[in-house]
C-alpha cells in the first residue's frame, strides 16, 4: 500500500461525510415510514422493483449517477 497523503485523507473524510449524510437520510425516511429495520424496508422495495417497467430503476440510476 502506498503512503497516505493529505489528498487521500481528505478524500476519505469526504467519503465518510457522505456515508453519514446517507445514513441520516435513510434513518429519517425510516422514521417517517415507522419502519423498524432495513429488512422491513427491503421487503417493501423488492416487489416494487420487480413490478417496475424500468422507469423507476432508470430514475434512481440517473439520480445517483
Amino acid at each position: 500500500m502506498e503512503e497516505l497523503n493529505k489528498n487521500h485523507i481528505l478524500d476519505i473524510a469526504e467519503g465518510l461525510r457522505l456515508i453519514e449524510a446517507g445514513v441520516e437520510k435513510i434513518q429519517g425516511t425510516m422514521r417517517d415510514l415507522n419502519a423498524k429495520s432495513i429488512k422491513e424496508v427491503a421487503e417493501k422495495l423488492i416487489p416494487i422493483f420487480k413490478e417496475d417497467d424500468d422507469s423507476l430503476t432508470d430514475s434512481i440510476i440517473k439520480h445517483i449517477g
